[in-house]
């Protein structure tokens, strides 16, 4: 399945946004996997306001507003207007609206046109965990998700990167102090058990922080 230009979502086999091993069969499942899909998408703080408290929201973060929908007929007009009066006066947060997938959409035409006017992103997603960005602000939110991803890979990246100079450095501590605790006489005790305690210490220390090591 994939999302395809406009607001309907065909099956011609192509890739969902987002595919986890993750399956949707209560209105809860919903609320959370949406709430996972934001901090993906940029709003690390995004959770569930829990049933009956929202007033028109399911998810809430710092910087945006999330109503979802399961198991729902068409979703229309007077839902995202619900969504739009529940953000009150705080217009500097973003809204975004999850509906599970119908075909050809889950979205009426009025509600696609309401959306687009007030800048709401309009999400579909399936019971097995794909999620289809179906209009433009959707897929301007979406485009976080790659974000989060990529900065995610660079700090893993710069870890590994300092993983391996400590596990370097301390290779060579521990190297250095085997050799000197040989070259030192044993008649300097103090000396040659600090120099071999310090060898011992850096290869202990170094397999640790070895690159790869969990």
């Amino acid at each position: 399945m994939r999302a395809t230009s406009g607001y309907s979502v065909g099956r011609s086999g192509g890739r969902a946004m987002d595919s986890r091993s993750r399956y949707i069969t209560t209105p809860e499942d919903a609320e959370q996997f949406a709430a996972s899909q934001m901090r993906d998408m940029g709003f690390p703080d995004a959770r569930v306001t829990g049933r009956g408290a929202d007033g028109g929201v399911d998810v809430v973060a710092r910087r945006a507003v999330a109503q979802v929908k399961w198991m729902h007929s068409k979703v229309g007009r007077p839902d995202l207007q619900r969504l739009y009066g529940a953000r009150g006066a705080e217009h500097s947060k973003d809204m975004l609206f999850f509906a599970e997938l119908l075909s050809p959409s889950p979205y009426t035409q009025d509600a696609v046109e309401y959306a687009d006017e007030h800048g709401i992103g309009l999400f579909a997603y399936t019971s097995d965990g794909n999620l289809f960005p179906l209009n433009q602000h959707a897929k301007d939110f979406a485009a976080g998700i790659d974000q989060v991803r990529a900065a995610r890979a660079a700090r893993a990246a710069f870890m590994v990167t300092v993983r391996t100079v400590v596990w370097s450095s301390l290779l060579v501590v521990s190297i250095c102090g085997l050799f000197i605790s040989v070259l030192t006489v044993p008649s300097a005790a103090p000396v040659w058990l600090g120099f071999l305690a310090l060898s011992v210490l850096g290869l202990v220390l170094a397999r640790v922080y070895q690159p790869g090591a969990k």
